[in-house]
């Protein structure tokens, strides 16, 4: 049994994205951090960190880190699905999880703090302005990468477009304009359209 440790309202939506597009049988055992669950000991044990999400399973995988998850998940689960089988694939699909990670989430994230977390009063015009321009770079970059192409990787959907689309897909939330970029547009819809993304954004929050 594979035991997913998190909250619809962190980095484990995209854990369970990748579940859901497998079709596996899992357990989603929510961890509340306002009330400190993932400081109690039975939690610590499976990451001493604290920190969530978090994925055990029974063949003795006990790990932590949100994209390690979905690698592992895809490797160990998805041949032939998320993961290709030819190993120029596979290592693209390492290079666009990582270029995610690296490149395009952390200034991402921040302007979502700015922009939608934070009151209008207290946001930060020159902490927005400066990420925007941390990150637009790699836009375009995607986008001419995807022209003409419907996925990232080979000829098919793969975890390589599920963990860009999980960090780019909050470039709505900030109502940033993709109409200059046609092609990541549409690619970016097809991807969040699809029907395990779907049913996990209809999970309860």
């Amino acid at each position: 049994m594979i035991t997913l440790y998190g909250s619809m309202t962190s980095r484990a939506t995209r854990n369970l994205w990748v579940l859901e597009e497998l079709g596996l049988t899992y357990e989603f055992k929510k961890v509340n951090l306002s009330d400190g669950s993932h400081k109690k000991p039975e939690f610590m044990a499976i990451n001493p960190a604290a920190k969530i999400p978090a994925l055990t399973d029974d063949g003795g995988v006990c790990m932590s880190e949100s994209f390690a998850i979905n690698l592992y998940l895809a490797q160990r689960y998805g041949a032939g699905k998320l993961w290709p089988a030819d190993p120029a694939q596979q290592a693209a699909c390492l290079q666009w999880s990582m270029w995610a990670a690296t490149e395009v989430e952390m200034p991402i994230v921040a302007v979502v703090v700015e922009k939608v977390f934070k009151p209008a009063d207290k946001s930060d015009a020159a902490t927005i302005e400066r990420n925007i321009a941390r990150f637009t770079p790699e836009v375009k970059y995607i986008d001419s990468v995807l022209a003409g192409k419907d996925y990232l990787v080979g000829n098919s959907f793969t975890i390589a477009d599920l963990n860009a689309a999980v960090i780019l897909n909050s470039l709505n939330r900030i109502g940033f304009d993709l109409s200059p970029y046609p092609n990541l547009a549409r690619w970016l819809k097809a991807c969040t359209s699809r029907p395990a993304n779907q049913k996990v954004q209809a999970m309860p929050r």
